[in-house]
């Protein structure tokens, strides 16, 4: 029997994402490779040439915020808590760098993802960092294989590394032709898809490994971890700040909406593109009345005349937007979201932990995102809430 398993589909529904020509942002490859996340010793790979594994993501930090990676990791009470200290402390340069990794991310980010990086080996112990970078692999799934300490481990002749990258290079193609071509919203189709690209990948890395290295392989991967269970998110939404005055409610806050599924979205009503998506925020407010869901505008004015209130609230009127609006002249929440087009929209679970975000019209082109979106917002609904409380110094969790 071979002994490879199949890697591929890890974080499906961001490699689907992959496959949709929708503009959907997910937070996918944030956090590039670290050099504490390695299957070898830093002195082994520091002598190495750049690679194709240097474009590797490391999605540590995207793993370790999840509540079924730390249950994997058997961590206790007091690292859970530390862990928790840790990613609020720097929740603003995470959200900052949400859709790039460090490798792309401002000079300012890197002092900080190295004080993740060392507290985070700090925290875990010998046996948690192990199985953390085993599951880091499965997550990199076969392109894992271009890694330099990887192929040391399998001992890949370089003509066998040679024919692994161009392997990897045809898939990757294959998925861009497709959802240029064929791709769409439908997460089934595209899931499917990827799955046949992925097996007829595995196909030919299976050609090229012998037995001894599909065992080494194996070993390095670890026990299979279902990723179907994580919830990706790169940060906590921020708190509602310097807002001038709210629309069509008292003031919230982002505390207070725990337990809600949170749909923010910025835009200015003089903006065409905002105005497109007007349909949509009507269907949600409608759809959701009653329900645990909170759509909230952020106006954050573009031009002069739409800094005047007034003009807003007769705008909102016209449209029928009955949605709770803060207006945010100052910019400050623009700001804190690291906000750069108007309109976007973020969509946050009921813990309060940004997961799903997009930039400009959903329905740019055809694009159906209003449709991923609806959908996205009914799958965070099902999710319990669990409230986090600190009782005699330790972590309970109340369902409901």
């Amino acid at each position: 029997m071979r002994s490879v398993p199949f890697v591929g589909s890890v974080f499906p529904s961001l490699c689907c994402a992959v496959l949709s020509t929708a503009m959907v942002a997910m937070p996918s490859a944030l956090f590039a490779q670290a050099p504490a996340a390695t299957a070898v010793s830093e002195e082994e790979e520091s002598g190495d040439k750049k690679n194709p594994a240097s474009e590797l993501s490391d999605p540590t930090i995207l793993l370790v915020r999840d509540a079924a990676v730390r249950k994997a990791l058997q961590l206790t009470d007091e690292q859970r808590t530390s862990l928790d200290a840790l990613l609020r402390a720097h929740n603003r340069m995470l959200l900052a760098i949400r859709d790039v990794s460090p490798t792309g991310a401002d000079k300012t980010a890197q002092p900080a993802l190295a004080e993740i990086r060392a507290e985070l080996s700090k925290i875990f112990n010998s046996k948690q960092r192990l199985r953390l970078q085993q599951l880091m692999l499965q997550v990199q799934g076969y392109d894992c294989l271009s890694r330099n300490d990887v192929a040391r481990q399998l001992k890949l002749s370089p003509e066998q590394q040679q024919r692994l990258t161009q392997i990897g290079d045809e898939f990757r193609a294959s998925v861009k032709a497709y959802g240029e071509t064929g791709g769409g919203t439908d997460a089934e189709a595209n899931a499917k898809e990827l799955s046949r690209l992925q097996a007829a990948r595995l196909e030919k890395i299976l050609a090229e490994l012998d037995e001894p290295q599909e065992a080494a392989f194996s070993k390095l991967l670890g026990d299979s971890f279902d990723f179907s269970q994580v919830k990706p998110s790169p940060a906590d939404a921020p708190e509602f700040v310097s807002i001038e005055e709210w629309v069509n409610s008292d003031p919230l806050t982002m505390e207070s909406l725990r337990g809600k599924v949170v749909v923010v979205h910025f835009f200015a009503f003089g903006c065409i593109n905002c105005i497109h998506n007007y349909p949509w925020y009507r269907e949600w407010q409608e759809a959701y009345q009653g329900k645990d869901v909170a759509l909230i505008g952020i106006h954050t004015p573009e031009t002069k005349t739409e800094e005047d209130n007034a003009k807003l609230k007769a705008s909102l009127m016209k449209n029928e937007l009955k949605f709770p609006v803060a207006v945010d002249k100052e910019k400050a929440m623009w700001k804190a979201w690291y906000n750069g087009i108007w309109p976007s929209v973020y969509i946050i679970d009921k813990q309060g932990r940004v997961r799903y975000w997009w930039y400009g019209e959903l329905d740019w082109k055809g694009a159906g995102n209003q449709k991923v979106a609806r959908q996205q917002i009914e799958k965070l609904l099902a999710e319990k809430y669990v409230e986090q409380t600190e009782k005699s110094g330790e972590l309970t969790a109340n369902k409901r």
